[in-house]
């Protein structure tokens, strides 16, 4: 499969797969891979992340698998305040208006 459309596959993937899993703490999502040996989901808070936070990322992560399989896959719940203007984000799947 060529790298663009494993992106537009991932992308779409996650975007179906958070609906009914954002919740106002959430300020973005973001993907990044290597081709498909591994793959790094990330959730951008508003606050120090709890437990819920990686239970719903490792949810949406799980589900991610079932469409595309990837040898690793690496889950991070980041807290930041900064403008995401600042942060050199790749492949966004959700932005909170802020």
């Amino acid at each position: 499969m060529l790298e663009s459309e494993l992106k537009s596959l991932l992308k779409l993937s996650i975007q179906r797969l958070l609906l009914g899993e954002v919740y106002p703490s959430i300020r973005a999502v973001s993907f990044d891979n290597q081709g498909s040996e591994k793959l790094r989901l990330v959730y951008y808070l508003d606050r120090e992340p709890t437990d819920i936070d990686h239970q719903s990322l490792s949810n949406v992560s799980a589900e991610v698998l079932a469409d595309i399989d990837f040898e690793e896959v690496e889950e991070v719940c980041e807290y930041t305040k900064m403008p995401f203007s600042d942060l050199r984000i790749n492949n966004l799947v959700y932005l909170r208006k802020e």
